[in-house]
């Protein structure tokens, strides 16, 4: 029997969630889950992606963070298509999804991708939007959070709240990507955004945003670059910070460059010397089961879900959030030894393929049966 969901989020970009929502619904069995798509956000670029896959699209703009005018369009979608379970993506999700889901007396469930104050620019925003979450979780059948890390936040923020919601961590499944012709990929991303051969470039894949922790990445290459000539640094990505991260490039005197948001950014990677994820916060870390995948050596945050998966020295080197001296540091052991890089690069690439994409779907749709078999 094919069970109806719709998925909800805001889709304002295509991020580490959106990614997740891709991998879902290609690899969803059209006699098991029949998957619709709702997103939250004007000209959703998502939205558009989707459509042109020909999922089942529809899009129900928020005008303000708090605007709950779409619960009751979406109410009516879900009674004309049939829907048979609603599941929210994001604090915005959430909010318009739990209503949502009771009015029509549907199961909603949430997966957790990050923590939701960090998914804010200013403080005020974050705790309007945790205060929200706190309220509405009880309207919740069940949550998946892409970590164990997330999984302890909950328990720690809402305590009492969520004890007879079933909670489940699913880690996110990374689809196999064709890095056949690594060297035809790196000749290409060089050219097209004038890299020479000799340079050293040091990238990173993720949304502009203070989370992700770019600043310390530049401090990092800065120090980096006082030692090592032909340092050249990549930002792949778009967001809120784009024009203060350009501003503090130009300051730099580093050879740089910012591609700003690309449809297929892992065919990036092969051009990278060193793949950093300098966040100072992450659900798990999405982008780094394709950097394994590419066999490009990591440094990564020892932050949420990411010291779950990664294991220092042995397929990646971690360092504390916020600390260049640390990102500096690890990327010069990398490019001084060539024995730990190898060593790096081949357990990651073991790893990773012991994350794949039907476990995670496979998991997600167990999930949904428990759900709907709950009165």
């Amino acid at each position: 029997m094919s069970h109806r969901v719709l998925h909800l989020i805001g889709g304002g970009e295509i991020g580490g969630a959106e990614q997740h929502l891709l991998t879902l619904f290609n690899n969803f069995k059209q006699d098991r889950i029949e998957p619709y798509l709702a997103c939250l956000v004007a000209d959703s670029p998502l939205a558009v992606l989707m459509q042109s896959q020909g999922i089942h699209t529809a899009v129900f703009p928020m005008r303000f963070p708090l605007d709950i005018t779409p619960v009751l369009p979406i109410v009516r979608f879900c009674r004309t298509n049939k829907i048979d379970i609603i599941h929210a993506h994001g604090t915005r999700a959430n909010l318009i999804g739990r209503l949502a889901a009771k009015l029509v007396s549907l199961p909603c469930i949430t997966t957790m991708h990050s923590l939701p104050e960090h998914d804010y620019n200013s403080d005020w925003k974050a705790k309007i939007a945790l205060l929200l979450d706190n309220i509405t979780i009880p309207l919740s059948s069940g949550i998946i959070t892409v970590s164990h890390s997330l999984q302890e936040n909950i328990h720690q923020r809402l305590g009492g709240k969520i004890k007879k919601i079933p909670l489940k961590t699913i880690y996110n499944g990374c689809p196999k990507l064709d890095f056949s012709r690594p060297i035809e990929l790196r000749n290409s991303f060089r050219n097209k955004w004038d890299i020479s051969d000799k340079e050293i470039v040091i990238g990173t894949i993720g949304r502009l945003h203070p989370v992700k922790g770019h600043t310390y990445l530049i401090l990092a290459v800065q120090l980096l670059a006082q030692e090592i000539p032909d340092l050249h640094l990549v930002l792949i990505g778009d967001g809120p910070v784009s024009n203060q991260l350009r501003s503090e490039l130009e300051k730099s005197n580093l050879s740089y460059t910012m591609t700003g948001y690309l449809t297929s950014a892992w065919q990036s990677l092969p051009a990278i010397d060193i793949f950093v994820l300098p966040s100072l916060s992450e659900g798990m870390g999405l982008v780094l089961l394709e950097a394994a995948q590419a066999e490009v050596p990591m440094v990564a945050s020892r932050v949420g879900g990411i010291p779950e998966i990664w294991e220092n020295e042995t397929n990646a080197l971690l360092i504390n959030p916020a600390e260049p001296v640390e990102i500096a540091r690890a990327c010069h052991r990398i490019l001084h030894d060539g024995d730990l890089r190898e060593h790096l690069i081949a357990n990651a690439f073991k790893r990773v393929n012991s994350l794949d994409e039907k476990t995670m779907v496979a998991e997600t749709l167990y999930f949904y049966e428990q759900i709907l078999a709950t009165p």
